[in-house]
Parts: structure tokens; sequence; C-alpha cells
């Protein structure tokens, strides 16, 4: 009698046990399923079914018990990229919440590009910045102190703009060499110089955007309206016409994605010459 009583309470525990173990395995498993049909739905709207795909990231995320700021993140960059800003600065904005080392970089970057909220970028860039006081982040490959300084010119900040366009110049001189600086740098801190209506200054610095890249139609076009503002007529109307010539041959700077916040059009030079190079 005993024997069965022992025999009986070890049963009962092997069901309990086993009990235990399904639910925590059908718990693991349709955490996982939720998982895998989020990245169906990423993969939907990669391929531009934005409607299907976005119901199934995030009914995949009601459904996950704590989804993580990856997953955000994830939701948010697509988004991004296909036009849908509510979704995505939405989801971005509470992956930052949820980890704002892992995520500042790249809301700090997609403030400043895409939706031109410039205060709140340079927000995020400060904090990413404070946190590696001793480290020069570089925000999807750009130096941040390049990106707070184009934050900076786009409030018409423009000492701020140019001090950080310098700290970038001499981070990298200082480990690379200055032929090693982005010409973006260069051509950036010119044209806010030039902005400063600090011509001399601004010319020079243009100078070393095409010594770093001859081809940058942008930096000959500002050397000719600062040299038109110092009543240096023949030398700017010979940059200037090398500026059209460079971006008749497909010179400029540009992105696949956003307009460049210098962006130069052939037309715009064209007005420039007629008005300022025409006998």
């Amino acid at each position: 009698m005993i024997r069965i009583k022992k025999w009986k309470r070890k049963m009962l525990f092997f069901i309990a046990f086993l009990a235990f173990v399904l639910i925590v395995l059908a718990i693991v498993f349709n955490q996982f399923l939720y998982s895998l049909l989020f990245f169906l739905g990423y993969s939907e709207v990669y391929k531009g079914n934005d409607e299907r795909g976005n119901k199934l990231m995030m009914y995949s995320i009601s459904k996950l018990k704590n989804p993580d700021a990856k997953l955000y993140h994830a939701l948010s960059v697509q988004n991004t990229k296909n036009g849908n800003y509510d979704i995505a600065i939405s989801a971005l904005e509470k992956s930052y919440q949820l980890n704002p080392k892992e995520s500042g970089e790249y809301y700090g970057w997609v403030l400043l590009y895409y939706y031109h909220d410039y205060e709140k970028a340079l927000e995020i860039l400060n904090k990413c910045d404070e946190a590696t006081p001793n480290f020069s982040d570089a925000p999807m490959g750009e130096c941040i102190h390049y990106l707070k300084g184009l934050a900076y010119a786009q409030l018409e900040d423009y000492e701020n703009a140019i001090k950080e366009f310098d700290i970038s110049i001499e981070n990298t001189s200082s480990n690379q060499g200055e032929e090693w600086v982005d010409y973006q740098v260069f051509l950036n801190k010119g044209i806010a110089l030039y902005r400063k209506r600090k011509f001399k200054d601004s010319i020079n610095t243009l100078k070393k955007a095409i010594s770093n890249y001859d081809k940058c139609t942008e930096a000959y076009y500002y050397i000719g309206l600062a040299q038109l503002e110092l009543n240096i007529k023949d030398s700017a109307c010979i940059n200037i016409s090398k500026a059209h010539s460079l971006i008749k041959q497909g010179y400029k700077s540009s992105d696949m994605y956003v307009e460049l916040f210098h962006e130069l059009y052939e037309q715009e030079i064209e007005i420039s010459s007629l008005k300022y190079c025409t006998n």
C-alpha cells in the first residue's frame, strides 16, 4: 500500500513537471513564432507591401512579451526608407526610450536628414557625444561633430557649426592626416564661413575641399560667390564656369535617399553666371 502511494506521488509529480515543461515550451514556441512573423512583415515592407507588412509587424509586437529596442528600430528603418514617417518616428522614439545608448546615434542622424528636426537632433547627438567623452562617435558612418555642425548650420548658428566642423577636421587630421578629412566637412565649413561673410577664410577652406576632391562642384561655386563679394570678378567667373562645367558632367553632391543641405543645381549656377559673368 505504501509503495502504491509513493508510486502515485511520483506519477503526479511527473505529470505536473511534464505539464510545466509543455507550458514553457508552448510559451517559448509562441514567442518564436511571433518573432518569425515580425520578420516576415519586415520582408513585406522591404518589398514595398507596406500595409500588409506593417500589420504583421505591429501584431507581432503586440503579442511579444518584451519586444526590445532592436525590433522597434527595425520597424522604424524600413518605414523611414519607404516614406511612412508617422509609423517610423513613433517606433524610433520607442526604441530610444527602451535603449538610448543603442538607438541614439541613428535617432539623431535620422532626425537631422529625414525629419529636419534640428533642435531635437542636436539634443540627441549631444547626449550620445557626452556619453563617450574620449571618443568621436560615427552615427551611420559620419563623424558626430560633422552631424552636429550640419544641425547648427541649419539653425543658422554658424559659429557653433564652424566649431563642430573644426573638431571633426582636427580629429581626423591628428589621427590620419588632413588629406583624409572628408571633403564634405571642408565644404560645409566653407559654406558656413561664407554665410558669416568671412569670405577669405571661406575661400581658403573651400580650396581644402577641392584639394581632397578635385571634382567638388559646390566648392568651386562658393569660391566664385565669395570672390564676387571681394570684387575679384575675373577669378570668380572662372570658378563659377568651372562649377558649371563639372555639374554638366554629372559631378554634384547628392544622396539617393535625402536631399543634402547644400545641394546645388545646374540652373542655380547658370543664373549666377548670367547675372555676374555676362558682359
